[in-house]
């Protein structure tokens, strides 16, 4: 996976990504329903983006300090924009080798960690990065997510990995590095649907929304005859334009 990249179609949409974010917004909202009522004294989010889920979370915990991470230094831009709250600083890094001079007693992170390089790597790091008895809380898209997509692709050009979410991680993949770092985790997924007029308002959307991530893979050009035609078969398969969101929800502790 192809982080640069990444990161580049994160920063060339940062000022429009709010517009398009309808699905990490709701799992912002479940996010922190799983962790209302607790107390902490140092957060530190991975992967803040524009600052929506910041912005829950200093609502939330408004006595504890809030460090957020992200790799877009014009996501980051655009988030401190909205803040003018001391205890809430932002950094610019990767969230897989970030350093902290404190520890967290929370780790948390919506819609990012399925970008990471080497789960394994960021999972053993975050469970040191956590004070005893710390909390790491996230959401993180799965494999099946654009699945309808991925089978019209596969239709047209053959069977390959064309989308970026084909690297995302299975359940049982997930917990297999979550047993090996956390004491006890609880994990649960959900399937989000949408539906679009058009193919081409879902491919802007997910261009827009930075969930394309490295765009579709390999030499697969999508001129407006193509187009035309992988929405015909889109249609003539599912009925509409319908999208899959794939989302796991974990809180675990070390």
């Amino acid at each position: 996976m192809d982080k640069n990249n990444i990161a580049k179609n994160f920063s060339r949409n940062a000022v429009s990504y709010e517009d398009h974010a309808g699905i990490q917004k709701k799992c912002a909202r479940k996010l922190i329903d799983t962790i209302k009522g607790k107390t902490f004294d140092h957060v530190l989010e991975i992967g803040c983006g524009t600052g929506y889920y910041t912005d829950l979370l200093r609502r939330e915990f408004d006595n504890a300090k809030i460090t957020a991470v992200d790799f877009s230094e014009d996501m980051v831009k655009v988030a401190r924009e909205k803040f003018s709250h001391e205890d809430v600083s932002f950094v610019v890094g990767d969230g897989e080798n970030i350093e902290i001079e404190q520890k967290a007693d929370l780790i948390t992170s919506n819609a990012c960690f399925q970008w990471f390089e080497n789960p394994e790597f960021s999972f053993s790091r975050f469970s040191k990065l956590l004070k005893e008895n710390g909390t790491l809380c996230f959401s993180m898209y799965g494999k099946e997510t654009f699945r309808e997509l991925k089978e019209v692709l596969k239709t047209h050009f053959g069977n390959r990995r064309w989308l970026t979410s084909s690297n995302f991680p299975t359940p049982s993949g997930l917990e297999t590095i979550l047993k090996k770092h956390f004491k006890k985790f609880s994990l649960e997924e959900v399937f989000y649907d949408v539906e679009f007029t058009t193919l081409l308002n879902f491919l802007r959307d997910i261009k827009r929304s930075g969930t394309r991530g490295e765009g579709i893979l390999g030499r697969a050009f999508l001129g407006k005859h193509v187009l035309r035609q992988l929405e015909k078969t889109y249609i003539e398969r599912y009925k509409t334009i319908a999208v899959t969101h794939h989302v796991y929800f974990c809180k675990a502790k070390v």
